[in-house]
């Protein structure tokens, strides 16, 4: 498997990032403390070493360093899943208490963020607002289609470890499944060249 890095600098972000499939220590600085809590446990659940660093407009909001770090983590993921033929569906239920979320994904080269409440409570949040940010801009970075589907709800915290765990569990199991599916399309698998 490879080493990626990326940096992406515009006016209001500054982003460096590396991805590499080890159990080594990642390395995240966000300047969002509860940023760098989350995207530790998706690094951790899906067994990518993840090295990031961004320095964002954050006296404005947090709404740019979440959108910018999603669009390097795609790039990343994008090349990730090109070099490495990695296995096209995934999915796990992941609890955290009382919050249950599922995620599915395919690697299918067709990107899409799919987000289901069915939890019966009104989930506008800024902070699920801004995961909601960070992932949609991940999917259309990294061509992957996602749904989240949020099924129980006990604290906002612990559904937003639920999204990234779950997603990193998806991940890890699509980098470490034997690719034997037959596709009806005639070929098991994308050959990204």
């Amino acid at each position: 498997m490879y080493n990626y890095s990326i940096r992406r600098t515009t006016f209001e972000t500054d982003v460096v990032g590396s991805i590499c499939p080890t159990n080594n220590a990642s390395i995240i600085k966000t300047g969002i403390p509860f940023l760098n809590h989350i995207l530790s446990q998706w690094s951790t659940y899906s067994k990518l070493c993840l090295k990031l660093h961004c320095v964002g407009d954050i006296i404005v909001d947090y709404h740019h360093s979440f959108e910018d770090i999603g669009i390097v983590l795609g790039m990343l993921l994008h090349n990730l899943i090109r070099k490495n033929n990695l296995f096209r569906y995934s999915h796990a239920i992941i609890p955290m208490d009382g919050s249950l979320v599922r995620c599915c994904i395919d690697l299918s080269g067709r990107p899409g963020l799919h987000w289901t409440n069915k939890t019966k409570r009104n989930l506008f949040n800024p902070t699920l607002e801004l995961i909601y940010t960070l992932l949609n801009s991940l999917v259309w970075n990294s061509n992957i289609n996602i749904h989240i589907d949020l099924i129980k709800l006990d604290s906002v915290h612990h559904v937003s470890e639920a999204i990234f765990k779950s997603f990193g569990v998806c991940l890890l199991r699509s980098m470490n499944s034997i690719q034997n599916i037959r596709s009806t399309k005639g070929c098991p698998i994308i050959n990204w060249n």
